[in-house]
C-alpha cells in the first residue's frame, strides 16, 4: 500500500495527533490563566450562555496548531506567509479579548496581513495582474475572516466547522499530491492537518456545555488561515470552477454571513458600513434553527452536516471529468444553499409571527438542552 507507507501521509497523521494532544493537555492550564487575567465572557440577556465562561482559548488553540505544524521542520515560503499572518491575527484577537479594540482596526489588520502574505506568494492569480489580484485577495480574506468570526456564536460550532473545512482541504491536498507527485503543496496539507488536530482538542472543552470560548483570538486567526488556504489550493484549470470550489468548502460561514447582512439591511437594522461590521445579534443560522425547535446541540450538528455536504460537493466538482459533472456539482451546491436559505427565511417568519402575538402553541421556543 503506497499511501500507507508514504512519508507525507505519515507526517499529516503525526501533526494531527500532536496538535490534538497539545490542545487537550494545555487547555486546562489556559482556562486557569484566562480567568486570572480576567478574560471572561460574562453572562447577559443578549447571550446564550448563563454563566461566566473564560474567553481567549484561541491562544492555546494557536499554540497547539503552531507546535504541530512546525514539528516536521518543513518550511516553504507560502507557509511562512500564512503562519506570520495567522500569528499577527492571533495577537490582535487576543488584545481584543483582553481589552477590546475597534472593528476598524481589525479590518486594517486583515488588509495589512494580506499584503504581507502576498509578498510570500500567497495571492489569487486569476487575472495575472498583481494589483487586481491583490485587491480580490484582500476582499476574500476580509470577507471569510469576518464570516468565520460571526460563525463563533454557539458552543462547538466554529471549531467543528473548522475541522470539517480543514478535512476537506487535507483530502484535496492528498489527492493533488497523489495525482501529480509534486511536493509544492505539502505545506497546504500540513497546515490543514494541524488545524484538524488543534480544533478537535479544543472541542473537548468547547462543545456544549463549553468550559472555554475561543474568543476573537481564535476566530480571527482561524478565519484568516482557512481563507488563506482557500487562496492557495490547486483547484482546477477553469477560473469559474476554481473560484467556486473554495466558496463551497467555506459555504457555511460565507452564506450565513451574506444572508444575515442582506436581511439586516432590508430590515433597516444596519445602514452604514460601520454598523454592518460591528452589529451583533442572535439571528444567524444556528440561532434560527433553535427558533424552529432545534436544541443548541442539534443545531450545531445539523450545521456540521451542511458543511460536510458542501465540502463533499466541492471535491466532486473539482474531480469532475466533464462539463456535465461540473454542472451537476454546481447544481448540488446551489440546492444545498437554497435549503439553508429557505430554513432561515421560514424561521424568521415564525419568529416574527410569535413576536406579533401568535397563539402560544404556535410560538417558537429557544431550546438549550436535549
Amino acid at each position: 500500500m503506497f499511501w500507507a507507507l508514504h512519508p507525507w501521509l505519515r507526517t499529516y497523521i503525526h501533526v494531527t495527533f500532536i496538535a490534538f494532544i497539545t490542545a487537550v493537555l494545555l487547555m486546562p492550564v489556559g482556562i486557569v490563566m484566562l480567568r486570572r487575567l480576567g478574560m471572561v465572557d460574562q453572562a447577559s440577556p443578549g447571550k446564550l450562555h448563563k454563566r461566566a465562561i473564560p474567553r481567549g482559548g484561541g491562544i492555546v488553540l494557536f499554540l497547539a496548531f503552531a507546535v504541530a505544524v512546525l514539528y516536521p521542520n518543513y518550511r516553504d515560503n507560502p507557509m511562512k506567509g500564512v503562519m506570520l499572518g495567522a500569528a499577527i491575527c492571533l495577537v490582535v484577537g487576543a488584545v481584543d479579548d483582553l481589552r477590546g479594540i475597534p472593528a476598524v482596526l481589525k479590518l486594517a489588520t486583515l488588509v495589512g496581513v494580506t499584503v504581507i502574505m502576498s509578498l510570500y506568494g500567497v495571492t489569487l492569480n486569476l487575472f495575472k495582474f498583481y494589483p487586481l489580484d491583490l485587491l480580490l485577495t484582500v476582499l476574500w480574506i476580509v470577507g471569510v475572516t469576518s464570516a468565520f468570526n460571526a460563525l463563533d456564536n454557539m458552543d462547538g460550532l466554529a471549531s467543528g466547522v473548522a475541522v470539517i473545512v480543514s478535512g476537506i482541504y487535507l483530502t484535496i491536498a492528498v489527492q493533488t499530491f497523489r495525482a501529480t507527485g509534486k511536493e509544492n503543496l505539502a505545506w497546504f496539507g500540513l497546515l490543514a492537518a494541524g488545524l484538524i488536530g488543534a480544533n478537535l482538542g479544543f472541542l473537548v472543552y468547547n462543545f456544549k456545555p463549553a468550559k472555554v470560548f475561543m474568543g476573537d483570538s481564535g476566530s480571527f486567526f482561524l478565519g484568516f488561515t482557512l481563507a488563506a488556504l482557500g487562496v492557495m489550493g490547486e483547484w482546477t484549470e477553469s477560473r469559474v470552477i476554481s473560484c467556486t470550489i473554495p466558496m463551497l468548502i467555506l459555504g457555511v460561514p460565507i452564506f450565513d454571513f451574506a444572508y444575515i447582512i442582506f436581511a439586516r439591511i432590508l430590515k433597516g437594522q444596519t445602514r452604514t458600513l460601520y454598523q454592518i461590521i460591528s452589529h451583533c445579534s442572535l439571528d444567524h443560522l444556528s440561532h434560527r434553527l433553535t427558533w424552529i425547535g432545534f436544541t443548541e446541540r442539534r443545531a450545531v450538528l445539523f450545521i456540521y452536516l451542511v458543511a460536510i455536504a458542501m465540502g463533499v460537493t466541492a471535491i466532486l466538482l473539482r474531480n469532475g471529468a466533464s462539463l456535465l459533472d461540473s454542472a451537476l456539482g454546481l447544481l448540488q451546491g446551489l440546492a444545498i444553499i437554497a435549503i439553508v436559505v429557505i430554513l432561515m427565511a421560514v424561521a424568521a417568519r415564525g419568529r416574527q409571527a410569535a413576536d406579533e402575538g401568535s397563539p402560544p402553541g404556535e410560538r417558537d421556543i429557544d431550546r438549550t438542552e436535549d
